[in-house]
């Protein structure tokens, strides 16, 4: 009995249940290895996760590493994200909040202007969710109840280089190595005349997964005069496969609400998870240290059958856009500290890959920002987004939601050889 096949009676009853944790909390997260996240920073994510064509000299580019040598200085970022969220069906509704770490990546140029590297940690993917369905059980006048609660996702911890080729052109190289722990329980009871008590029964399974990405990109800066500059990129996900290994058992509760672990079904059964490869294109006109206008499109493409062989589930190729602009009124005032704010705003519209009960979903987001100048160089970030995925109809579910991702950067000169004592 699979996570999946449930997902598909959602609609029968939403259940006000629910666990808080550190992730995206959505049933959504129930298929395959969860939400799948970006890998925008704070100033990305306030322009809609435009980055393939935006190189900057403030801030790490973690979207295209072809963009890292415009780093001519030492760069530390850290991102902390939460969320509200609003999960609605044709019965019920509920409110859910979450958050926890977005990102922590570091940038040092190795030749300066001409090879930074760039090291990370991200979520790579969040699973949360806790529901309930309900099924008549043939030939009787009892209903089944299904309990289901899942937890967990995965890293990535990455290491890019960029490369200046010739002037204005770039080229970069991103590995990954992805990793973590997903795991699930159902617990199954019934409810209807003439039944007093029962300890519920279920199933709970355990998936290790591991495995590396390579990510390529590449940028190319044509200069209009002294001020104005055309940038274009592009990126390229290898979509390589996760090794898999699951552990299943049955289960039952005691009178006491105890969880107690029955025949174990499977152990260590390998399989593996199917990234998608990811083709991304960008454009950006910037009239330098005052306005910067991006535009991003990017297919992935999902097998079918992405996951494990018995879970069920398909997968469609999707579209990712997004259009952002990035607005200082006077980097250099030293009279208004507002007119060095660096303000931002995007909108975004993505398909999701999954297919439920042959329906798809959509996500659309409306976003905005801004970067607070801190002694220097450094900056406080902030970006806030609200968007809606899915629609509550069917099978699926209508999410609307509110994050908010709040961020430092650090730019310092690290590495220099004193010259004088």
């Amino acid at each position: 009995m699979r996570r999946f096949k449930w997902l598909l009676t959602f609609a029968a009853l939403l259940s006000c249940k629910f666990v808080s944790a550190q992730f995206t909390y959505s049933p959504y997260t129930a298929i395959g290895i969860g939400d799948k996240n970006s890998m925008g920073l704070a100033h990305n994510s306030a322009m809609g996760g435009v980055g393939i064509a935006t190189p900057s000299t403030w801030h790490i580019n973690t979207v295209n590493p072809a963009l890292l040598p415009y780093n001519a200085l030492t760069v530390f970022e850290i991102g902390m994200e939460g969320e509200n969220r609003t999960i609605s069906n044709e019965l019920n509704s509920i409110k859910v909040g979450s958050g926890g770490l977005k990102y922590l990546t570091f940038a040092f140029p190795i030749m300066s202007g001409t090879w930074t590297a760039n090291l990370g940690l991200m979520p790579y993917s969040s699973v949360n969710y806790t529901f309930s369905t309900s099924q008549p059980v043939d030939g009787t006048t009892t209903d089944a109840i299904i309990d289901f609660e899942g937890d967990g996702g995965l890293n990535q911890v990455f290491f890019s280089n960029g490369v200046r080729i010739v002037k204005g052109l770039t080229v970069g190289l991103r590995t990954s190595f992805i990793f973590g722990l997903i795991e699930g329980t159902t617990a199954t009871y019934l409810e209807g005349d003439g039944i007093t008590q029962q300890f519920p029964t279920g199933h709970y399974s355990k998936t290790n997964y591991s495995g590396f990405n390579l990510g390529f990109g590449g940028a190319y800066r044509m200069a209009l005069n002294d001020k104005d500059v055309l940038n274009f990129g592009a990126t390229y996900d290898m979509g390589n496969s996760l090794d898999g290994k699951r552990l299943e058992r049955n289960q039952y509760e005691t009178g006491t609400g105890t969880a107690q672990p029955g025949d174990t079904l499977l152990l260590d059964m390998p399989g593996s998870y199917q990234l998608p490869a990811e083709l991304g294109v960008g454009f950006s006109w910037q009239k330098l240290n005052k306005l910067t206008i991006g535009l991003d499109v990017k297919r992935s493409f999902w097998d079918e059958k992405a996951g494990f062989a018995d879970d069920n589930e398909t997968y469609r190729s999707t579209w990712y856009a997004g259009i952002g602009l990035e607005f200082t009124p006077k980097f250099n005032d030293v009279n208004n500290y507002f007119k060095r704010v660096q303000y931002r705003l995007g909108v975004d519209y993505k398909q999701e890959p999954f297919v439920i009960n042959g329906e798809t979903v959509d996500n659309f987001g409306i976003n905005f920002g801004w970067s607070l100048p801190v002694k220097g160089v450094s900056a406080v970030n902030m970006a806030f987004k609200y968007g809606q995925r899915g629609q509550a109809s069917g099978a699926l579910v209508k999410e609307q939601y509110f994050k908010f991702v709040l961020g430092a950067t650090i730019n310092d000169r690290w590495f220099v050889r004193r010259k004088y004592n």
